[in-house]
């Protein structure tokens, strides 16, 4: 492991050697070299942006390094004994779903963003894609969701013999409202704060919640945002990657008692290049070592991250580095 005056030599100091921002982007092109088919984003589903619905510029963001302990240190529960950080993947992504970022744009790759997006990259690895979490570990999303809708909550009343007046229905439903966003703010007993979310995109995240709990009228509300390469970084790194690995330091233990760890976020950069972390991320696979062929390991598949998010991760903590 290398000190940050030898990262900085090893990615734009010496001679020939591209900038940060060209490695990262260098990955992303090349990664039919990583094993990556050349035609994989299109098979994802992308969907463009409606004309009628532009994205809103989020403005006077203040982006900020990742700092402290994994938030499984934070619980003290070993990372084998824990589904938190690994069920992305779990379950269909409903159809009805924004797809990937469509917009990469200015000299660090703008991106458009839907709150689908953002459920994506701070929420999706712990509850679901399909938001039904894994109880009695991590709690479903849906029900809390359908609660702040009058509509759901007077026919889900009505359905067990209680016809819900509207003043009444409409407390139940601003109470729901104010838990939702509290639980979001603050975090719970195991689920983290995200403070790091901007006003715009709560609100962003809050209306595809909607959608993604069925709310009548959800759909044409969403909300999608412009946002700079750097905060769609921070975002994956705070929102899915800081859940298992520490900000630094020598790393998490996978289990009681095992000797390998899960690597700090502040190693990633200095050890390895963009299109490992990139093919690490996405395909789970790490780089090969002379007695032996690629393996697995502990680290779940996350292939619903985007290789450009993936890429913008790795920038971030180069341009940011982790603190303790």
């Amino acid at each position: 492991m290398g000190s940050a005056t030898e990262l900085r030599a090893r990615l734009r100091g010496s001679p020939g050697c591209p900038t940060i921002l060209h490695v990262t982007l260098l990955a992303a092109l090349c990664l039919p070299l990583a094993g990556m088919a050349a035609g994989e984003a299109a098979a994802a589903g992308e969907r463009q942006v409606p004309k009628e619905t532009p994205a809103r510029v989020v403005k006077g963001l203040r982006i900020t390094p990742v700092e402290g302990d994994s938030w499984l240190r934070h619980l003290g529960t070993p990372f084998i004994a824990s589904n938190m950080g690994r069920v992305g993947n779990w379950g269909a992504t409903p159809t009805s779903a924004p797809g990937q970022p469509v917009s990469r744009e200015g000299p660090d790759g703008d991106f458009v963003l839907s709150g689908a997006d953002l459920y994506r990259l701070n929420c999706q690895s712990c509850h679901r894609a399909d938001g039904w979490g894994v109880p009695p570990e991590i709690n479903s999303l849906i029900g809390p969701v359908q609660a702040t809708s009058p509509a759901l909550i007077r026919a889900q009343m009505k359905q067990r013999g209680i016809d819900l007046d509207a003043k009444t229905a409409k407390q139940l439903v601003s109470q729901a409202q104010a838990a939702l966003r509290t639980r979001l703010q603050n975090g719970g007993e195991k689920m983290p704060p995200f403070r790091h979310l901007a006003r715009e995109e709560v609100e962003s995240l809050l209306a595809y919640l909607d959608d993604l709990a069925g709310v009548p009228g959800a759909e044409s509300r969403q909300i999608w945002l412009s946002e700079s390469s750097a905060r769609v970084g921070e975002l994956l790194v705070k929102g899915t990657c800081h859940i298992c690995h520490e900000a630094s330091g020598p790393g998490l233990a996978v289990g009681v008692a095992m000797t390998a760890s899960i690597p700090s976020l502040a190693s990633l950069p200095v050890d390895r290049f963009p299109y490992e972390v990139i093919r690490k991320v996405r395909e789970g696979i790490s780089r090969p070592t002379p007695m032996m062929m690629s393996t697995r390991g502990q680290m779940p598949i996350f292939s619903d991250v985007t290789p450009e998010e993936v890429a913008a991760a790795y920038a971030y903590l180069v341009r940011y580095p982790p603190r303790r």
